[in-house]
């Protein structure tokens, strides 16, 4: 396996001055988890977008701050992103211990699909929890759906391909024998047949018309 290997510097600056760092374009951030104390740290905005797009939530980084002899083993926790410009505002590194296996959230990407008449593909979980050492965390699980022909047809948790002798699926024995993609009818919407609206003023004349009647029944 290749460790994948990345850049910092430690960083001072805090309250107002992180605002001059985020228009140069530096992603202010902290390294936490298993150590004594969070690293304040700070990296490029453009390098670490490259990053996350490698390795994403579950791939181990290995962060090596400047001035520093060794790496801290990490996974990218949690990233903030402004929601009108997309600029990243923050991230934080979670520290592992290689040693101890953790519990992970490993995203689903289905591959090969194709599509079928009055059938639409459905994915029951668009992430599956897993336990696993840190290096041992799968990127994703990617689900081959050329199989997939029938409606009724389905993939279960047990069918999907990955180590099972490190990777442990945090799910019960029922579940695993439960679909995690399935070919499904496409449902037909049935138009309702729109409702004729009375036409203007016979509510009105058949109102005026009972006054009438009234009082021809009174004359006779």
């Amino acid at each position: 396996m290749v460790n994948t290997t990345f850049n910092v510097k430690p960083r001072q600056e805090v309250g107002k001055a992180v605002k001059k760092l985020r228009q140069a374009r530096q992603v202010p951030a902290q390294i936490m988890g298993a150590m004594e104390q969070p690293i304040s740290v700070v990296f490029g905005e453009s390098a670490f977008i490259k990053l996350y797009e490698s390795v994403g939530d579950t791939g181990l980084v290995y962060v090596s701050v400047e001035g520093e002899s060794k790496p801290h083993p990490v996974l990218i926790e949690e990233v903030q992103v402004d929601p009108l410009t997309g600029q990243v505002m923050h991230v934080l590194l979670k520290q592992v211990n290689l040693n101890e296996k953790i519990e992970a959230e490993v995203p689903v990407e289905l591959v090969n699909g194709k599509e079928i008449p009055g059938a639409v593909v459905i994915t029951v979980r668009d992430v599956i929890e897993v336990q696993a050492l840190p290096a041992d965390l799968p990127e994703k699980f990617e689900i081959d759906i050329s199989g997939l022909t029938e409606i009724g047809q389905d993939i279960k948790f047990s069918q999907l391909n990955y180590d099972k002798s490190k990777v442990k699926l945090m799910l019960s024995d029922e579940e695993l024998d439960t679909p995690v993609v399935l070919l499904q009818a496409v449902k037909e919407e049935v138009e309702e047949a729109p409702v004729e609206a009375p036409a203007e003023g016979a509510e009105a004349g058949e109102a005026a018309a009972a006054p009438a009647s009234e009082a021809e029944a009174k004359s006779e």
